[in-house]
This record gives structure tokens, sequence and C-alpha cells, in this order.
């Protein structure tokens, strides 16, 4: 169908005045997902400006929030479910009045709930800024699908139905734009990493949790297939310094019973642990190396977080993955799924306590590009563009 345009006027974006805001989202009470994360971060730090933000998300109701029911799609193994994503019920008698008085509308999900609200704002004549949180990969791989054309079939339904439609994408790496674009992005799109808050920083030893006379090894993330924390596993086992290595694994998904039964039979019994965003501070001042061998990633905000706390980080090099764009030297990286040569990586960062102690400072001033008050002044910029934009309904 051709594009028609919206009947409402054009909305004026003025300079300087605060914006109103809509953040749509499935998930908002549960912060076991980056995407989640990143977007409460984002929305405290616009209020904190003086923009008037809006929350569309399921969970419980709160100031500035409208709550939508919950649905979760049946999957084998109850997957979604265990992976704490809830998914929106795009309830329109919710959504238009609240979608009509803004000036901006942001979707963060490529679901049900985005696409009708992008229906919606549209029909309102409010344009739409939507980001890319989610790969084609993130979905299928966690239901056991490996298949290139069905990549191709969720990136196209992804595109046609979310992405194609917005006046505006944030992506969250140079990476993750070209994703899309290779898959038949043609709208405007803006890269902004998710950023680092200010409260991620080294903190004293005294502060930290720490496991006198073991090397720690962190890994922080959702506990699914794609996250490859089964090969970190494996690693350690193979390494020469296995009596010595103490593994913590802090995040949640569906794949916790079957980590810790691997897990089982290491001489330091590796801690499984989910916490708040803010509790990770001193779990990453605590550790001598973070180990990120995930191989589907748009950005990874624990990566960023760490580094920013001082703490060198092992990642794999992936085609999959943007991660790597951290790593601050090649010493940082190991080949995705090669259980031997992350083994020897790890090895020889443990061999080398001078080189790791300066990759400390060097992992640090990686970090110190990619803040998030640097991320909203750029969100803002992209929104005060689309703000003054006629809107064409897709």
């Amino acid at each position: 169908m051709a594009p028609q345009q919206a009947d409402s006027p054009t909305r004026p974006a003025d300079a300087g005045r605060p914006l109103r805001i809509a953040m749509v989202i499935d998930a908002w009470d549960d912060a076991n997902n980056g995407a989640v994360v990143s977007t409460r971060r984002f929305t405290e730090a616009l209020r904190s400006r003086g923009h008037v933000v809006e929350v569309l998300a399921t969970g419980q109701p709160m100031p500035g929030k409208v709550p939508l029911r919950s649905f979760v799609i049946p999957t084998p193994g109850k997957i979604m479910e265990r992976m704490r994503l809830p998914f929106a019920r795009p309830d329109r008698h919710l959504l238009e009045p609240v979608l009509a008085r803004q000036d901006v509308v942001h979707n963060q999900f490529p679901f049900w709930l985005g696409i009708r609200a992008i229906t919606l704002a549209h029909r309102a004549g409010v344009p739409v800024v939507s980001s890319f949180h989610v790969q084609a990969e993130n979905m299928l791989h966690n239901v056991g699908v490996r298949s290139p054309a069905a990549v191709r079939w969720v990136y196209r339904f992804f595109l046609g139905q979310t992405y194609n439609r917005s006046e505006h994408v944030i992506c969250p790496s140079g990476f993750a734009e070209g994703e899309l674009r290779r898959y038949g992005l043609t709208v405007p799109a803006t890269v902004i990493s998710n950023g680092v808050p200010a409260g991620y920083r080294p903190l004293p030893r005294a502060e930290c949790e720490r496991f006198e006379g073991k090397f720690t090894i962190l890994s922080v993330g959702r506990l699914a297939r794609e996250k490859r924390h089964d090969l970190l596993i494996e690693a350690i086992r193979r390494s020469r310094h296995e009596a010595r290595i103490q593994l913590v694994i802090l995040g949640d998904g569906p794949l916790k019973a079957q980590l810790e039964a691997q897990a089982r039979g290491l001489t330091n019994a590796p801690v499984f642990r989910w916490l708040e965003p803010h509790e990770l501070i001193r779990w990453y001042g605590g550790a001598d190396l973070c180990v990120h061998a995930a191989d589907v990633e748009v950005e990874c905000m624990s990566v960023l977080e760490a580094m920013a706390c001082g703490l060198p980080c092992l990642i794999a090099r992936s085609p999959l993955s943007a991660t790597k764009q951290f790593a601050p030297s090649e010493e940082h990286l190991f080949e995705a799924g090669d259980r031997e040569a992350l083994t020897d990586r790890l090895d020889r960062w443990i061999d080398d306590a001078p080189g790791l102690a300066r990759a400390r400072g060097a992992s640090r001033a990686v970090a110190e590009r990619y803040t998030v008050e640097v991320s909203v002044e750029k969100l803002v910029q992209v929104y005060r563009q689309v703000a003054g934009q006629k809107v064409v309904a897709r």
C-alpha cells in the first residue's frame, strides 16, 4: 500500500522546551533484560532534564506509567516464561489517549505492542522512534533454530512491521545498524550506545565482593544459549589454573539448572546469582577478569559496565556480535565458539599479572567514551528532529 499522509498537522520541535515522550516497552518491572535496564535509565535521565515521559508497559501501576495486561507465547520448555520477558496486550483504549498527547513515541521492541503503537501514533500524527534491541538470532537460537532462511524471515517481519514504519531508528552500535541495513532498513538511523551510568566506577577494595587467594572470573548476562556460558565453563575446566579459578555467573534464564549441573566438579564451586543492576558494581570491582563469550549481541551493557569499573574483559570475536568493538587490543579477544582459544587466553591472562593490572586502566579508558549522559543528549537531538516532521503512515 502506498504511504498516506496523516491528517494531523506537523508538531513544532522548539529547541528549548521540554518534550512529551511515550516509552513503549513490553516489560518494565523486571530488570533481567538489558533493553529494560537501558530504557529505565534513559527514562530517569530524560525526566531529570525536565522532559515528561509516560511509560506504557506491563507490570504494576506507578506514577508516570500506564500498566498493560501481559501474556506469554507458548514455547517448548516454557523458554519465554523462563526468560522473564512478558509481552504486552496493546489495549487501544489505553494506548490512544496517551500516544495522542506526545511529541514523540519511542518504541523499544518489534512485537505486538510496538507494532500497534506505531499504527495508533501515526493516526494521531505523532512520529515514532524505534530502538533495535533484539536480533533475529536472539529469538531463534533460544528455540534451537539456526536456519539462515528463518533469520531472513524474522528480519523481514521486524523491518516491515516496525523499523521501516518508524520515522527514525536507534541502533546501539555501528554493527547493529549494519545488520538492519543489510536486511533492508530504509529509514534514517542513528547509532546511540546504551551507555554507562556515572555510578559504575572502581570501588575501594573493602567494598568489593572478593574471593581471597583465588582468580575470580566473572560473567554477567541472561542464562540463554547464545550467551555461551557453557563454553566458559568448559574452558575453565581445561585451564592449567583450574584449581585457582573462582567462577561467578550473575544472571538468570532458562539454562540456569543446566549450567549449574555442567559446572559441578570444578574445584571451586561456582557462584550463580541474580542481582539488581546497581548491586553488580561491587562484583565488578572484586573480580580479576570478565569473560563475555556470547555469539549474538547488539552491544552488551555488562561489558561496558565492567570496563567502567576497571575490570578487564575477554570478549568473543563473533560475526553476530558488536561487543568486540570494546576490546582495547587483540589480547582481549578470542574466536567465538572456540574452547581451546578461550582456555589459552585465560591461562595467558592469569600468568600475566602485570599485564592484567595495566589492562584495568585501558578498559576504563574505553568505557569513558560511552556514558549515559552523552547518549541521552544524542537521543534528545533525535527526538527534536523527528518531532518537527510530518508523519507518513507506512
